[in-house]
């Protein structure tokens, strides 16, 4: 079916309110347009369905939204039968409450009951909200930390986690089945509220999120050293503000300087180019606050608050970011030394795109790391299978991508205990005399040195997607040897061999020298990134290998 049939259709659609509909007439003769709208349905990709808003099929809209529900509804009706129940947030993003509710009364209009937070809220507590009212599902409505235009669209287990792909699978399967809209069950939200089958969440579902972060608290400092740390915080006008200002404040970390313009819920993210920690340029604001204050850390968080980014105060004054692999360090090392003793069978959980350090630090505690494939949910199914079968004792789960969990309150990324972890580091080290940057440095003299990078090239529409096949493709024929003229150890084909590990497009080449690359299609975002890790026993040789295989790569990549 072409993408002009399918514009044509849904031109005429008396299903579509009259808005809807003139979005797609002003489109007429735009014939590139109407092809990226129209090529194709919005996937779900590693962290759900994500897109720009907008009328057409490849889009955020709320007849997406509601198609994917109805779809979301029958598998969670076949898989628990009548009576199940489901939890829906939302972030500050255009559209979100709007696609939340939407959500709500589709389920309604198929007997699930929906609970529905009453403003935005976190993802974590979304994943704890689900666990804590034991419902059968969740959803969020959130792009995370993609720019204005875009929003999406994450499901959740009963365990709070994000479906596994089999799960999401068979989601996406019965979405497919739905070939006219009458097939969409729907409630009006009146009617909703009169049959109890939309229903506000208990108004102490914050409180209990809120303690328990607060009892993932490992060192209980003096309150003189809690109120010497300073630091600016920033949600960049997204939903971390409030829980992330109340956890600490209650623990007695009075020293936050909020950065005061993006603390404020804003969808067009005024103040910030784009609301992603993982980019320096996100704390511009914020570095405007730290040198006021001279404070001694800067902590934002994405919309979501599910990731976490840190810069900190150099000797010299200035501030220095940390990837999120030294971010990863840190806790790893933080936490490994604070819990003691440390349960019976302890395990670490990264994934195959995160830096060797943190296995590196587990290893000299004689914990063990074990590895998922990239996506937070692989790390929630080794958490709900350690929980079932007690073989292991969960301690911390992160990714390179500013993602971190502690405990196991919830099955996803939790930027507020990950938050409070920082700053409680933070003012344990100062106390000390130290700051963590210097924890850092002696981390890499005790295990190496370890430098990352990533590049991240983005495609967009139809012609971007079928380049980033192209460049996949390229990867996975070609046999090289040397890589920024370093031998080749061994070469992994995620898709192809036998990893024990889910299938995925992810290839992962290693270097006799400890360095290695890993080349993999975003789930979420039209981009092809590529993972470089270099390491030695020396920080500049650590340095040095990585500019080389950066500019092997981007070289490489040139010529493709």
């Amino acid at each position: 079916m072409n993408y002009q049939f399918l514009y044509d259709k849904w031109v005429n659609e008396p299903y579509f309110d009259e808005t809807f509909k003139e979005e797609l007439k002003a489109l007429k003769g735009d014939e590139k347009e109407i092809e990226e709208r129209f090529y194709k349905d919005l996937e779900f990709g590693t962290g759900g369905m994500r897109g720009i808003i907008g009328a057409g099929c490849n889009r955020m809209n709320k007849y997406v939204i509601r198609k994917a529900n109805q779809g979301f509804a029958d598998y969670i009706v076949k898989t628990y039968g009548e009576g199940a129940s489901i939890v829906i947030a939302y972030d500050s993003r255009r559209k979100s409450d709007e696609f939340a509710l939407e959500s709500a009364l589709v389920m309604a209009g198929n007997g699930v009951k929906a609970y529905l937070f009453d403003s935005i809220r976190t993802t974590p507590e979304l994943s704890f909200a689900v666990r804590s009212l034991e419902a059968q599902a969740g959803i969020v409505i959130t792009a995370s930390h993609n720019p204005p235009e875009y929003n999406g669209y994450k499901i959740y287990d009963h365990t709070g986690c994000q479906l596994l792909p089999h799960e999401a699978e068979a989601v996406v399967d019965r979405v497919n089945l739905i070939r006219d809209w009458d097939q969409v069950s729907y409630m009006e939200k009146d009617e909703a509220v009169q049959k109890g089958l939309l229903v506000s969440i208990p108004a102490d579902q914050d409180t209990l999120y809120v303690e328990e972060i607060k009892g993932k608290s490992l060192v209980d400092l003096d309150q003189k050293d809690k109120e010497a740390l300073k630091w600016v915080f920033s949600p960049l006008h997204g939903t971390g503000g409030r829980p992330v200002e109340r956890v600490l404040k209650e623990l007695g970390y009075t020293g936050m300087v909020p950065v005061a313009e993006q603390m404020v819920a804003d969808s067009d993210f005024t103040t910030v180019k784009q609301p992603n920690p993982e980019e320096v340029k996100a704390f511009d604001l914020g570095l405007t606050y730290a040198k006021k204050e001279n404070a001694d850390i800067m902590i934002a968080t994405d919309p979501d608050c599910d990731r976490v980014g840190v810069m900190v105060k150099d000797t010299d004054g200035t501030y220095l970011p940390l990837n999120g692999n030294q971010t990863g360090a840190l806790l790893v090392d933080y936490v490994l030394n604070e819990i003691k003793p440390l349960p019976k069978n302890p395990v670490v959980i990264n994934t195959i795109v995160t830096s060797a350090i943190g296995e590196a630090i587990a290893r000299k505690h004689d914990v063990r790391t074990m590895k998922t494939l990239t996506g937070f949910k692989f790390i929630g199914e080794r958490m709900t299978s350690f929980e079932e079968s007690g073989s292991h004792n969960f301690l911390l789960g992160y990714e390179e991508s500013y993602g971190y969990c502690f405990g196991t309150h919830v099955r996803d990324k939790d930027a507020v205990v990950a938050s409070m972890l920082v700053v409680e580091m933070a003012a344990k080290y100062k106390a000390e005399g130290k700051s963590l940057l210097d924890r850092l440095n002696e981390i890499y003299e005790e295990v190496g040195y370890y430098q990352e990078t990533l590049i991240a090239t983005t495609m967009q529409g139809k012609e971007g997607m079928e380049k980033i096949q192209e460049i996949i493709q390229y990867f996975r024929e070609s046999n090289f040897n040397k890589l920024g003229g370093v031998d080749i150890e061994r070469k992994v084909d995620y898709k192809e061999d036998d990893t024990g590990l889910p299938k995925s497009n992810v290839l992962k080449y290693f270097l006799i020298d400890g360095s290695w690359l890993a080349v993999r299609p975003s789930g979420t975002e039209p981009k092809i990134k590529f993972y470089i890790s270099a390491r030695d026993t020396h920080k500049q040789g650590a340095t040095d290998k990585l500019n080389h295989l950066q500019e092997a790569i981007t070289d490489l990549v040139d010529r493709i």
